[in-house]
């Protein structure tokens, strides 16, 4: 973790992190309804509050170094688990193989960002992320062109955003799915972190009042289940719980940014791409150890995300294996790395 990196986002992030596991590992209901409220939307408000200024005024730049923070790990993975699926076919994770016909459209699917694994059932964040980020630059560059870079102007494109998501089965024309709701919420949650950081180093309020945002999802969850990929009227209701979770979030994690378990959290949030990306397979070794202890069928293991029926506390084991397990593995691949490094540059001053 650089010098300059702010703590306090990378703890938000591991708050989210750790809540996506827990709103895959089967929890309680409300437990999940409360966190879908908005952990997903939290991720995109806080690549939002990190834009850099710079990448609106060199586009090239800007749109180059979003599209590979997104695309490149995700055609990466996507690639490495499509060349794995029979492996895990074999090993019952999957129900069945795929012929050389469905690898050849699976293919063509990843490299176009329309589609991915099972085991990668998350990577529609990044899908999301490559195109709201590069909307928003697009956008912020040509409103700095004209001198119209306000925050009124940004928030008029918030609220353009919201009413597509809201009229998107009305719209004369329609667009690829990849563009539909989902990624148009994703844009607008990320214009949102960008004005907010604008307003929140200029402002002075008492943070107390950010923090009892909780409230509102704390609420919202008893009466509805709203996510993402919300439709029609529920869109604004959706957007205005999401960023109350969002900002309660983030003022969480400033707080926590003092306390000694920080230096964890902000570890855990600097890998989220990793746990984004294993927690599922990470999820099939708890599975797999529950139905060999309760002598259950073996093809009960391909069952998504997690076992249908378990004993009511196993959410929290499947939640600390996916975590567990995903940094482990960010870690044995980080000492390979090292070592190869170490190797290739011994044999290089041993040539010289």
């Amino acid at each position: 973790m650089g010098p300059n990196r702010n703590c306090a986002l990378d703890i938000a992030k591991a708050i989210c992190i750790i809540l996506m596991v827990i709103g895959h590992s089967g929890c309680p209901d409300y437990l999940h309804r409360f966190i879908y409220m908005f952990h997903m939307p939290c991720f995109f408000f806080i690549s939002g509050y990190l834009l850099n200024d710079k990448y609106l005024t060199n586009l090239k730049t800007g749109l180059w170094k979003k599209i590979k923070g997104s695309y490149y790990p995700f055609i990466k993975w996507s690639m490495i688990f499509l060349l794995l699926h029979n492996v895990f076919a074999y090993l019952h994770i999957y129900d069945a193989s795929y012929s050389l016909k469905e690898i050849a459209i699976k293919f063509v699917r990843i490299l176009t960002m329309t589609g991915s694994e099972q085991l990668l059932g998350g990577f529609w964040f990044l899908i999301s992320l490559c195109w709201a980020s590069i909307a928003t630059i697009i956008f912020f560059h040509f409103m700095q062109k004209i001198n119209n870079l306000s925050y009124i102007n940004i928030f008029l494109g918030v609220i353009l955003l919201l009413t597509m998501a809201t009229l998107w089965n009305h719209l004369p024309i329609k667009l690829p799915a990849q563009f539909g709701e989902q990624t148009l919420l994703a844009t607008a949650f990320y214009m949102s972190g960008y004005i907010y950081r604008k307003i929140d180093l200029k402002c002075n309020y008492p943070h107390i009042i950010e923090l009892a945002l909780f409230i509102i999802p704390i609420i919202a969850a008893q009466f509805t289940n709203l996510s993402m990929d919300c439709k029609n009227n529920v869109v604004l209701l959706y957007y205005v719980i999401a960023i109350c979770g969002t900002i309660a979030t983030i003022q969480l994690s400033r707080w926590l940014s003092y306390a000694r378990i920080a230096s964890l959290l902000a570890y855990i949030g600097d890998k989220t791409l990793y746990i984004l990306t294993f927690h599922f397979l990470s999820f099939k070794l708890v599975s797999y150890v529950y139905i060999e202890y309760s002598h259950l069928p073996l093809d009960n293991l391909a069952q998504f995300p997690v076992l249908k029926a378990t004993n009511s506390w196993m959410w929290i084991v499947y939640t600390f294996v996916g975590i567990s397990l995903s940094l482990l593995i960010w870690e044995l691949k980080n000492k390979v790395v090292k070592c190869l490094m170490n190797l290739t540059h011994t044999n290089h001053f041993r040539k010289v």
